[in-house]
């Protein structure tokens, strides 16, 4: 099961309780070249998207483990500051006219299996000021899974809370995650084709 319950560590770890493995109470949003879904789990709403990279898992991971380099591959990221104890500082660009959003945020590592497991939650420290027209996401928290199928194929899951905050409008909100979840894990992709050529 992927379930990480955290004691507070620099911050408020928020409810970190994924759904598990086998958790079948997702809404499908999108299904294509990558599967998007949404559920209603322990009071939140949590988004998923996965896709199948004809990549080696430690070719994309290596990727995930350097945050320096995401506004390079997940386009919607304009701003990223590296902190002590692997807490960073990313700043999104949101579409017209929604207010950007930013978070803070402390990731673990771990392996389970034959899986490489990112998580990460919304920390209150380092005291990071907040920008003008900027929504920060105080409950910030989610999950890259990499699952290691072939040496040459891997499984790449990643939970997000969807919660949006501001005056973001509730009908827009599906939209909105399907976009994200389509997009990050094709941005991925794309960041790992252009090293072939």
């Amino acid at each position: 099961n992927s379930i990480l319950l955290l004691t507070i560590i620099n911050g408020n770890p928020n409810k970190l309780i994924f759904p598990p493995l086998d958790y079948d109470s997702w809404n499908t949003i999108y299904e294509k070249n990558v599967w998007v879904g949404w559920a209603d789990f322990n009071g939140d709403k949590i988004c998923k998207s996965t896709k199948v990279y004809n990549f080696s898992i430690e070719n994309i991971a290596i990727k995930i483990e350097n945050k320096s380099n995401y506004p390079k591959i997940f386009k919607r990221i304009s701003k990223v500051d590296l902190f002590e104890n692997d807490v960073i500082h990313i700043t999104l660009d949101m579409p017209f006219p929604f207010s950007n959003r930013d978070y803070v945020v402390k990731y673990i590592q771990s392996i389970e299996e034959k899986a490489k497991i990112y998580q990460y939650y919304a920390v209150e420290k380092p005291k990071i000021d907040l920008q003008k027209n900027v929504i920060r996401l105080t409950n910030a928290y989610g999950e890259w899974r990499l699952t290691q199928l072939t040496p040459n194929s891997t499984k790449v899951s990643y939970i997000w809370n969807g919660e949006l905050l501001g005056s973001f409008p509730d009908w827009a909100l599906t939209d909105a995650w399907e976009t994200q979840g389509v997009e990050v894990l094709n941005w991925l992709e794309e960041a790992l084709i252009k090293e072939l050529y």
